[in-house]
């Protein structure tokens, strides 16, 4: 992990996290463009809020049931820091929140892990890189999340997703930082 945080890395506690749908306004809303839509960051930490009075144990915001690669950056952290702070004012302080953060290369996923961490993620969530997942080898795809998790001020999780059958039919042979 990065200089700043050389912590070792912990995984989330154990329980049910649930991947979170991003929420955008609604047509009936002032704010609605149907082709720029606006975040509904009340909705997004109302439903956050509701998750974890529901037993559930962490959210998983920003993973690809959220849209994230529609967002921009600073949309990104209003998401996230939206969830924090709705469950900071409902009593969940230490509430875990895991960030994706798929994106295709290594200087961006660690900008994207930095900045989830700023938002008030505790680990992120990292997509191998798929589209050239058939002309890399293993160690290959291991030496990428090597040098993410070296970089990243939070614990890395790796993202398996059955779409990408070359990155993911092998099991990375060690834990990363």
């Amino acid at each position: 992990m990065a200089a700043e945080n050389k912590a070792a890395a912990t995984p989330p506690p154990a329980g049910i996290y649930v991947p979170v749908p991003t929420f955008f306004a609604a047509r009936a809303s002032a704010a609605y463009d149907p082709v720029a839509m606006p975040l509904d960051l009340d909705a997004q930490g109302a439903h956050a809020v509701y998750l974890a009075r529901a037993g559930i144990r962490g959210l998983v915001v920003l993973g690809s049931t959220g849209e994230a690669i529609f967002l921009h950056a600073s949309e990104r952290a209003h998401v996230l820091s939206a969830v924090r702070a709705a469950l900071d004012a409902a009593g969940f302080p230490d509430y875990p929140i895991v960030a994706g953060t798929a994106t295709q290369n290594i200087a961006e996923t660690v900008e994207q892990l930095r900045a989830a961490r700023d938002a008030g993620a505790q680990w992120g969530l990292c997509l191998a890189p798929g589209y050239f997942a058939a002309a890399t080898s293993q160690e290959g795809i291991v030496r990428w999340f090597t040098a993410v998790a070296d970089q990243s001020p939070i614990p890395v999780l790796v993202y398996v997703v059955g779409s990408f059958p070359a990155a993911s039919s092998q099991s990375i042979p060690r834990p990363l930082r």
